[in-house]
C-alpha cells in the first residue's frame, strides 16, 4: 500500500456509489477525475499515472473474469465512415464478450464491487497519510501478520443454479459493504429486489434471495413474539 502527503483532498466523492472504470482507476491512484483524465494524466506525466493505467487494466482483467460485475459493460469499436475516417463507436456488450475492447469511460462498476475485488485480491492502491480514502476504509489492525480477506461470495461446491447465482451476484454487489455494527450500511429491500430485477430474477425469486441474505434484525417489523398462550400462562 502506497502513503504519500502529495495527494489531493477526494473527499468530494466519498458518497459516490458509481464509477466508470476510468474514474475508478485514478481515484485508486490517488488522482481527481474532476481534473484529469487517463490520457491526459500520462501525457502530463502527473505522478502515478501509471499506477491509474495498471489499474485500469486490472479493473477490465477482473471484469472478464467475473471478479467485478459491471452495472453497464460497454465496448469501443472503430469504423471507417463514408470518408474513409475512422469513426469511434460504443455497444453494451456481455463482460465476456471479446469483439471489442471495454470501454473505460462508459463502462459502469459499483463501488461494493470494487472494494470487494481490492479486498479480497489485496490490490494497493494509493492512500493519503493523513486523510480516510474515498475508496476504500483503512484494514482494521490485527495481531496476525496476514489475515485472511473476508469471503465476499459463494464457495463453490461443485452445483450451481440460477438462484444461486443471484444470491451470489447480491452478496458482492451489496452486501460486501455491510457493517453488522452499522445497520445503516445495509441495502434496503427496495435496493436489493430492484437491482436483481434488474438482473433478469423474477419478483418471487427476488423476494427469497433478499430475505435469505437480509439477516433477521433487518427485516421489516422486527423480532415478534409468537409465542402462544398455554393453559399455564392464563
Amino acid at each position: 500500500m502506497e502513503e504519500t502527503d502529495d495527494l489531493p483532498n477526494l473527499d468530494h466523492w466519498k458518497t459516490v456509489m458509481e464509477f466508470t472504470v476510468e474514474r475508478a482507476s485514478l481515484l485508486m491512484a490517488g488522482i481527481d477525475p474532476f481534473e484529469t483524465s487517463l490520457d491526459e494524466a500520462r501525457a502530463k506525466k502527473l505522478p502515478r499515472w501509471k499506477q491509474a493505467h495498471g489499474h485500469a487494466l486490472g479493473i477490465v482483467s477482473a471484469i472478464r473474469q467475473g471478479l467485478i460485475s459491471p452495472v453497464v459493460c460497454k465496448a469501443e469499436f472503430y469504423d471507417s465512415d463514408f470518408n474513409g475516417n475512422l469513426e469511434r463507436m460504443t455497444r453494451t456488450i456481455k463482460p465476456t464478450d471479446r469483439d471489442g475492447e471495454i470501454c473505460l469511460t462508459e463502462t459502469i462498476i459499483t463501488r461494493a464491487s470494487l472494494v470487494g475485488w481490492i479486498t479480497t485480491e489485496r490490490v494497493q492502491i494509493s492512500r493519503p497519510s493523513k486523510t480516510v480514502a474515498v475508496i476504500a476504509p483503512y484494514p482494521q489492525p490485527s495481531t496476525f501478520s496476514e489475515v485472511a480477506p473476508q469471503a465476499l461470495s459463494l464457495p463453490y461446491y461443485g452445483h450451481t443454479s440460477e438462484g444461486l447465482e443471484f444470491v451470489d451476484e447480491a452478496i458482492k454487489q451489496l452486501w460486501s459493504t455491510y457493517d453488522e455494527d452499522d445497520p445503516s450500511t445495509a441495502p434496503t429491500q427496495e435496493e436489493v429486489i430492484r437491482h436483481l430485477r434488474e438482473k433478469g430474477a423474477g419478483s418471487n425469486m427476488a423476494d427469497a434471495v433478499n430475505l435469505v441474505l437480509r439477516p433477521a434484525r433487518l427485516r421489516r417489523g422486527g423480532k415478534k413474539n409468537n409465542k402462544t398462550p398455554t393453559s399455564q400462562d392464563q
